[in-house]
């Protein structure tokens, strides 16, 4: 059996955010229970609280020494991609070439007007955010010319160590979204494709159709991964799972069934169960994000890793 990867997503802390010290525990032990990388949710205008994800990366790679960290997805848009590409830069060096980009478009169009930037031709605006920075990443003396962004003789250093598993050569660039349009966008330029709380057969079909897109843009044989993002609660059985994440499915009124159809829970083997079904269709990256308060949010990342991790390290033994 291939390795299955299992990360940790940080953030989306509906429920309370836990404390720095149990932050940084649970990053100087993540390691030791199996898991393979860290991802962090980026938002502005949000309905619970959010760290910033540059800071907070910084904090995680200083913590640990193997595992992968990244956005899950960052805005771009929000930001000059040079701010972006010297921020990023500068993590992979600090973290020994660990860090994995992964951005999208964001649903919150408030974000924004808050920040002052037009909504429309957002698509656009992050295709060339995604070529400025695998321009300056690459380029010594780099320029670029379009329609969002214009600079000439730019040098960053250092740049960030060169990646061979992808076909641009720098620090992979996943593309996070549902929609056609962002599907194509994945074909076209990423080197993965970021999938969020989507069911097995929901999954299959994108993967589907960045196939069939990638040829269409010249990328047949092109390596494009994929990975997923799925709400997670471990319990000793189903019914307390559901009893111990009650806040969330009872906030979205008649939006709790699909919630339940997209996310996994119960005991680790019914966690398990759920997660082969999309083995099943070929995805072997995996991002479960706790839902838990803040006193329960260490002990369902150590669970994650012990129970589910561990099992497909031990699989693939």
């Amino acid at each position: 059996m291939k390795q299955i990867k299992v990360g940790i997503g940080f953030g989306l802390w509906r429920l309370g955010m836990p404390s720095p010290e149990t932050i940084v525990k649970v990053a100087e032990r993540a390691e030791d229970w199996g898991l393979d990388s860290f991802w962090l949710s980026d938002h502005l205008l949000a309905p619970s609280p959010e760290l910033d994800v540059i800071t907070t990366l910084s904090l995680l790679a200083s913590r640990t020494s193997r595992m992968k960290l990244g956005p899950s997805v960052l805005l771009l848009n929000l930001r000059h991609p040079l701010l972006v590409a010297k921020a990023f830069a500068s993590l992979d060096y600090l973290s020994k070439g660990r860090m994995v980009m992964a951005v999208g478009t964001g649903a919150n169009l408030a974000d924004y007007a808050a920040c002052g930037i037009p909504t429309e031709g957002r698509g656009k605006r992050l295709e060339e955010g995604i070529e400025v920075l695998r321009t300056v990443w690459r380029e010594k003396n780099a320029s670029f010319h379009g329609r969002f962004f214009n600079f000439d003789n730019v040098t960053l250093e250092p740049r960030p160590v060169a990646r061979t598993n992808n076909d641009f050569g720098t620090m992979d660039i996943w593309v996070g979204g549902r929609s056609e349009t962002a599907l194509k966008r994945t074909a076209k330029m990423g080197d993965g494709f970021f999938a969020s709380f989507q069911t097995p057969d929901e999954y299959a079909k994108s993967m589907a159709s960045i196939r069939k897109y990638a040829v269409e843009f010249g990328r047949a044989n092109a390596h494009i991964e994929s990975g997923l993002i799925l709400l997670c609660r471990i319990a000793t059985s189903r019914q307390k799972a559901l009893d111990e994440m009650e806040p969330m499915p009872k906030a979205l009124g008649r939006g709790a069934e699909q919630f339940l159809e997209r996310i996994v829970y119960g005991t680790a083997e019914d966690v398990i169960g759920r997660v082969s079904e999309y083995v099943g269709h070929g995805l072997d990256k995996f991002v479960l994000w706790p839902i838990a308060t803040p006193d329960a949010w260490a002990k369902q990342v150590e669970l994650v890793g012990s129970e589910i991790a561990n099992h497909y390290m031990k699989a693939a033994a």
